[in-house]
């Protein structure tokens, strides 16, 4: 599926990379921060957002994100409270995405040993941080996000995987970003294990999500994304057989999607912290299944904010922003 073969110029303007939330207050200290500035607006939001909630999780990650290369300012300032339970898991995620930069997110084998030492070396670190603040806050569920990347990174064993999502999920249940990374998780990208391990996540997700909650339509669409992407990429099986695996695999799963939309995307719907994360997840795989009218639509109500997952995935060349701008242009077919 070429979902990006349209290659022509785009103006990205307008549109953010990674801050997939609809929050003027975590706007404001998202700015502060990557300005450089002083990091108690930043840390006063995050004391403020109630514990074991997307919209803590979601700021403590849009914060993380904008102290990127900032980490030591983040060290100092754990130096003056320590223990101090938001700083703690602020800074860990911040670690963390410092990481993965080190670490980039090329295959295994396009990656050097020395930025393997160092993206662990960095992984561990955060991991410390995370133990920390579980002990200061063992009710929220916050802290246990950025463990799933640590876990993932450090290359835990399944079972401590899903203990690490067992854990989250018993602090809150419904949690968008412990679902979305569990995602990654189960990729088979990471894994190399079984992609219907990674479908039968999103089925279960969409089956259990609530009337009204963005939860199950943005996880499904996730999955069905990162499922097709190793479908595609899986040179082994004879053309016919590729064929008939997209077909059963994901192609069979569209309705599956409507109904999980026709679950939050309906009358009585009240906006939530994860709706914009939910929407540009949707444009993209409705996109993907050939609904581009659909698709369209949840385009417009991301409010010109996209993430690298999904936007990404496909882009043949295109970053991002451009794969999301070049989608739009098109209305959305493939």
């Amino acid at each position: 599926m070429g979902i990006f073969s349209r290659k022509r110029r785009v103006s990205t303007e307008g549109l953010r990379l990674d801050q997939s939330w609809d929050d003027p207050e975590l706007d404001a200290a998202y700015a502060a921060v990557r300005a450089g500035d002083d990091l108690s607006a930043g840390l006063g939001l995050l004391k403020a957002s109630p514990i074991s909630t997307d919209l803590r999780a979601i700021r403590m990650t849009g914060l993380a994100n904008a102290a990127i290369g900032r980490s030591e300012q983040l060290e100092l300032r754990l130096q003056a409270l320590p223990g101090d339970p938001e700083l703690l898991v602020w800074l860990a995620q911040t670690l963390i995405f410092e990481a993965w930069e080190v670490r980039t997110a090329q295959r295994a084998v396009n990656v050097s040993s020395q930025q393997f030492a160092t993206f662990h070396d960095i992984l561990r670190t955060a991991n410390d941080m995370i133990t920390a603040a579980i002990d200061a806050a063992p009710d929220d569920a916050t802290p246990w996000c950025p463990l799933q990347w640590v876990a993932l990174g450090l290359q835990f064993s399944a079972q401590d995987k899903e203990l690490v999502f067992a854990n989250a999920v018993a602090r809150q249940p419904d949690s968008y970003l412990v679902h979305a990374r569990q995602v990654q998780i189960l990729a088979p990208k990471w894994t190399r294990g079984p992609v219907e391990d990674l479908l039968r996540f999103g089925r279960d997700t969409a089956y259990k999500t609530q009337p009204y909650r963005a939860l199950g339509t943005g996880i499904l669409s996730l999955v069905l994304a990162e499922a097709t992407v190793d479908i595609a990429q899986d040179a082994t099986r004879p053309q016919a057989e590729h064929d008939a695996r997209l077909q059963s695999l994901i192609l069979d799963r569209r309705d599956m999607l409507l109904d999980a939309r026709a679950n939050w995307w309906r009358p009585g719907h009240h906006p939530e912290p994860a709706d914009i994360e939910a929407h540009q997840a949707a444009a993209y795989t409705l996109r993907l299944l050939s609904r581009p009218e659909l698709a369209m639509e949840h385009a417009a109500h991301t409010k010109g904010r996209v993430s690298f997952n999904p936007w990404a995935m496909s882009a043949e060349g295109h970053d991002a922003l451009t794969g999301f701008a070049t989608a739009v242009a098109d209305k959305m077919r493939t």
